[in-house]
């Protein structure tokens, strides 16, 4: 609860009167800081290896940006989105969008 002091001030009515205020803060509130990085959306597209069992074992999901306009496509992934689909199966977010990767940066790759 902030602290409060009674100053008398004027009625017109020749007595005084007083009127609780809350006294200023000594220490400055501290705004917080806006994040440097920006937002990622994301899709998860899953394949499915045959027919849809219980195990759901060849089941295997793809992580791509929301943006990226072709996942099946791997021209439409960095360098390293390449590699990645290579080794682990997706591009983990390396889409290109607007003609770089929207996760690094990277430019798209020479064809």
């Amino acid at each position: 609860m902030a602290a409060t002091t009674i100053d008398p001030t004027p009625n017109g009515g020749g007595e005084p009167a007083t009127e609780a205020r809350p006294e200023p803060s000594t220490a400055a509130k501290a705004e917080p800081a806006a994040p440097d990085t920006k937002r990622v959306l994301w899709r998860a597209v899953v394949r499915t290896g045959g027919q849809v069992s219980a195990s759901r074992e060849r089941d295997r999901v793809e992580w791509h940006l929301s943006a990226c306009t072709a996942p099946q496509a791997e021209g439409n992934h960095c360098t390293e989105g390449r590699h990645l689909i290579e080794t682990i199966g997706h591009p983990d977010g390396h889409c290109i969008i607007d003609g770089v990767c929207g996760l690094c940066g990277a430019e798209a790759p020479r064809e």
